[in-house]
């Protein structure tokens, strides 16, 4: 089962990341990115589950989508701090020891 999910900040009500994975993935706080981690010290978070039972092709579309709405903040064009697009991860893709350091700073 994949899912499509959110986190959204309690402070502001704002949606500043959008995910897909298994079922456990929305609630799994570890290996985040270092801005995702400023976002967590400063507020509490709401996690939901936006769709679910998805094809990993379904869900990577719809996360490029919605990534694609609401914009990513690193290039200034929305609210998100995810660092791609979406859509570029894989089923039971694991991240070398280089790109996880990178990546949670």
């Amino acid at each position: 089962m994949t899912v499509v999910y959110s986190h959204r900040r309690l402070d502001t009500n704002e949606i500043f990341y959008v995910g897909i994975g298994n079922h456990k993935r929305p609630y799994d706080f570890n290996k985040r990115n270092r801005w995702w981690k400023n976002i967590f010290i400063l507020t509490d978070i709401n996690v939901e589950v936006l769709y679910e039972n998805l094809t990993w092709e379904d869900a990577c579309e719809l996360e490029e989508f919605l990534i694609s709405l609401y914009g990513r903040r690193d290039l200034g064009t929305g609210t998100l701090v995810n660092l791609t697009n979406g859509g570029d991860g894989g089923v039971n893709y694991k991240h070398t020891e280089a790109h996880i350091n990178k990546i949670t700073g």
